[in-house]
């Protein structure tokens, strides 16, 4: 019986050599944007926070000039 032969694409070496790191790239890339995403949801919570206390401030405020 004669030996199966692999049905695999061969690829020129300087094809799979740019391929790779392409998807690395784009790994990296999509890791970084997770992390950014992170930092802004911190951010924003923090902002909705102070906004939240000069809010607050603000109309203690109003109350006090209008006594």
């Amino acid at each position: 019986m004669p030996p199966k032969k692999k049905l695999s694409v061969k690829l020129p070496p300087v094809v799979a050599t740019v391929i790779r790191p392409v998807a690395t790239r784009l790994n990296r890339i999509e890791d970084l944007l997770i992390e950014m995403r992170g930092v802004l949801d911190f951010h924003l919570k923090r902002i909705a926070a102070l906004q939240k206390q000069m809010d607050i401030l603000i109309e203690k405020d109003r109350v006090r000039l209008r006594d």
